[in-house]
This record gives structure tokens, sequence and C-alpha cells, in this order.
């Protein structure tokens, strides 16, 4: 599957199309891993141990590894993982943030959730010498909307490569830019 690789920085990204928000009965919390609070409320045990883990042997290309969560009386209705760069990821610069495994609860979709976790995530950690990316599969066309919503700007395409015949020790390339 062909992927698409999305890009927000401050020289090539148009601004939000539009400030979104969200009903003030959601709670949002932006969570950074502690050394004994491995995972926060309703997430599963995999892969998130693994980043905490990571995280803590300082393999991330810096210390911004995070999850954006939004709850619904107590129930996790959307994630997005904040992950710095490493060798998944080999086209990314030191400061750089991916935005990725977003996932939002399908009786919550298209209420504008995903599009405010992006830009409340950009609006945290953005730094004038980092940038953001987001890849995804390129029939994924809800997400992709979101993404493009948020400000960004697809930068390339290209796909998943095993490594040493294992997809989880691939790394995302890109094979061509716009």
């Amino acid at each position: 599957m062909r992927q698409l690789f999305f890009k927000y920085d401050h020289s090539i990204a148009k601004q939000f199309t539009e400030e979104v928000s969200i009903d003030e009965r959601f709670r949002v919390v932006l969570w950074h891993p502690r050394t004994i609070e491995v995972l926060p409320p309703g997430v599963a045990l995999l892969p998130f141990a693994v980043w905490w883990i990571m995280h803590h042997l300082h393999l991330f290309a810096n210390r911004n590894y995070g999850l954006f969560l939004s709850y619904h009386e107590q129930k996790l209705i959307h994630r997005s993982v904040i992950t710095p760069g490493y060798f998944r990821f080999p086209f990314m610069n030191k400061e750089d943030l991916q935005i990725g495994d977003t996932w939002t609860m399908p009786e919550y979709r298209g209420k504008g959730i995903a599009t405010f976790a992006i830009q409340k995530i950009i609006e945290f950690h953005k730094k004038p010498e980092g940038s953001f990316w987001y890849i995804v599969q390129e029939d994924n066309l809800s997400s992709i909307r979101v993404v493009e919503k948020a400000g960004f700007v697809k930068f390339g395409v290209g796909a998943r490569k095993k490594r040493i015949g294992m997809k989880i020790l691939g790394s995302f390339e890109i094979e061509k830019q716009p």
C-alpha cells in the first residue's frame, strides 16, 4: 500500500483553514511519559509500553514523545501519538515530530476531534527548527482531509519497507516528492 507523506513547517505550511474547537464536555490531555507512569488511562499496553521504553532509553531523536488524548465521560474517544524520529522515520530531522497512530471512536468521527488534536499538538510543540509529519495510506480519504484541514501539505509518496524481512523493524521511505 502506498503511503502519502504530509509535512507542516513554517516554510511550506498553509495556515489552518479554520480554527477547530470541540465540545466543552470533552476532556483533553497532552500526556508525556513519566518514570512510573507507563500508560495514560484507556490506552492499550502494546505498542505504547514499547514506546515508553524507547523514550526512557533515549532511542528517539528528542524527548517529545507523547499522546494527545480526548475523553468523554471518562471514556477514551480519540488518540494521536506524537513520535520523535527514530529508525522507522529516516527522513525526519532531530527536532521533527510525527503525528500518527491517530484513532477516533467511530461514533465521534466527523466532529472535528482529530483536526482539533493536530492543531493543539502543533501549537504546543511548535519550534522554528522542527517540522511535523503525518503519514497516511493513500486510500484513507478521511484522514487526508483531516491533515489538510490542519494546514499540512503533501510532501511525497512512498511505502513502508521491511528490514531484514521484518515489517516491525522496517521504515517509511519517501520515494518521490511532488
